[in-house]
């Protein structure tokens, strides 16, 4: 099926007043695509059931709300070749939301601003722990004499930093969409409300650190204009700077040195050493009390010709990860990009910035002599199943287990070479105890296991910061843990 099949005989707005427009569904199966296909939607005003045909392409399930018995069985009769769809005969404003595992809601209901803010409150409740709810508004710019659906979104926008509009869909300002006005604002619009605390910004001058403020998203909006200070470049004197410090967090930053090098050929580039961090951080710091030698800023960037010196000390800011460029409707846009938007790069400028590592000799030679040892000079693989395999915020989760356990042995099973591996526990405790395991890489230097992984054929591993690294050498694959992906998206990355 086309995408936009399902549209055949479906009427725009300019015909049936009280659906959604022909652009609208389009925009909308344009930004859902396929990223909700093993979703649930909630739907909650059927009217007669054409926008509820669209959603049914769009997600695994779609539960619709309706109190009009003729109105239901007009949609029931529409979507007679619909399997996934649930009509429910129910007051909304009168009853309890008893739903559970709902991804999206859809709201085109009473439109006057007290019953949309009531929509808004009771979709919140619906949202799970530390997940994003995207919820979509048909009738923003609607022309009303009473005050609706757009008052109440920036009503309940300025009241809750975790509600935001994300963005507009449908017919533009000023549309004859709607046979009875022409809108005044944009026809419809995608929110969402994420259900985590807010994250503190962290200013750092002088190697201290002050929380100046709390935000949902760390960084500065697209629109905002915000970019790293020229005086700040005019003295060409860079500090590269995690405030996450594990070795996966500093390696999908590893190309920034050498990018700056490029950009600014006479500048010196630094990276904090271990001592720098507790100083700024505290000694008790939980993401530095854990570390022992090597630290991951030292195994990423140690030996990289692009860093001039780890220091001890810095004065002034330091304009660390916090600093980036976000983008709501680009949300799968990789970290170092965010960053590099900041400190004034082009698209140019930063095409090639997959994690890099540089080996010493000594490391190339230890690794090679294991390889050599173990599987001669033939095609190998590497497996890492780290201690998050079939978890989910730290504890089992039967169904990223088994979804882990499918794709990965899939991708194992495609390639039957031998394979190193790293294993959170012994490996015939996993799995995966039925791949030619040659060699246990769990006590060999962290950057030399590093060396191994980008010699070999592919890389296979639950979703861990450390198979990052490889991607630039290496075939990588990965199973992932979180959805969307966001910020730890790693471009070349399989990911499974």
């Amino acid at each position: 099926m086309n995408n936009y099949d399902i549209l055949n005989g479906v009427p725009d707005k300019r015909q049936e007043k009280n659906t959604t427009s022909l652009k609208f569904k389009k925009d909308l199966i344009n930004f859902l695509g396929d990223k909700y296909k093993n979703k649930t939607c909630l739907e909650i005003g059927t009217h007669k059931g054409y926008t509820t045909r669209v959603l049914s392409t769009l997600f695994k399930k779609v539960i619709t709300c309706e109190t009009n018995t003729d109105y239901i069985n007009f949609a029931e009769y529409l979507n007679k070749d619909r399997d996934n769809i649930e009509f429910l005969q129910k007051d909304v404003y009168n009853t309890s939301w008893d739903f559970e595992d709902i991804d999206v809601v859809f709201i085109d209901c009473n439109h006057e601003i007290n019953y949309v803010i009531k929509d808004i409150e009771n979709t919140i409740k619906l949202a799970k722990q530390n997940q994003e709810l995207l919820i979509i508004f048909d009738d923003y710019g609607l022309q009303n004499p009473w005050e609706g659906v757009k008052e109440a979104i920036s009503k309940v926008k300025q009241q809750n930093p975790r509600f935001e509009i994300i963005k507009f869909i449908g017919e533009h300002k000023g549309s004859d969409c709607n046979p009875r006005a022409n809108l005044r604002d944009e026809e419809g619009v995608i929110c969402s409300y994420t259900n985590r605390p807010l994250l503190p910004f962290f200013r750092i001058v002088d190697g201290k650190a002050y929380e100046v403020d709390k935000q949902l998203h760390l960084g500065f909006k697209k629109g905002d204009g915000l970019r790293i200070p020229d005086e700040y470049l005019e003295k060409k004197e860079f500090t590269i700077m995690r405030t996450c410090h594990g070795i996966g967090d500093w390696g999908i930053i590893s190309a920034i040195p050498r990018l700056l090098k490029q950009k600014y050929p006479d500048c010196k580039v630094y990276i904090p050493s271990l001592k720098l961090l507790r100083k700024i951080f505290g000694e008790g710091y939980s993401g530095l009390d854990m570390w022992s030698e090597p630290t991951a800023n030292y195994s990423v960037f140690n030996n990289n010709p692009y860093v001039d010196e780890f220091v001890d000390e810095v004065s002034g800011d330091i304009f660390h990860d916090h600093y980036r460029i976000y983008d709501r409707e680009n949300i799968d846009t990789p970290l170092i990009k965010q960053i590099l938007k900041f400190w004034q790069f082009s698209d140019k400028e930063m095409s090639d910035c997959q994690p890099e590592m540089y080996w010493s000799d000594e490391e190339k030679k230890l690794g090679d002599k294991i390889i050599k040892k173990y599987v001669d000079d033939n095609e190998y693989g590497c497996l890492l199943v780290s201690n998050r395999f079939g978890t989910q915020m730290g504890k089992h989760h039967q169904e990223s287990f088994d979804k882990d356990k499918q794709v990965m042995t899939d991708v194992l099973k495609d390639n039957d070479v031998p394979y190193f591996y790293w294993s959170s526990k012994p490996l015939s405790e996993t799995p995966f105890s039925f791949i030619n395991g040659v060699f246990d890489m769990r006590h060999v230097d962290l950057r030399v296991q590093l060396y191994i992984k980008s010699k070999a054929k592919l890389n296979v591993a639950n979703q861990c910061g450390t198979n990052h690294l490889i991607v630039r050498y290496s075939k990588s694959y990965e199973s992932v843990r979180q959805y969307p992906l966001g910020m730890n998206f790693v471009e070349g990355v399989t990911y499974l």
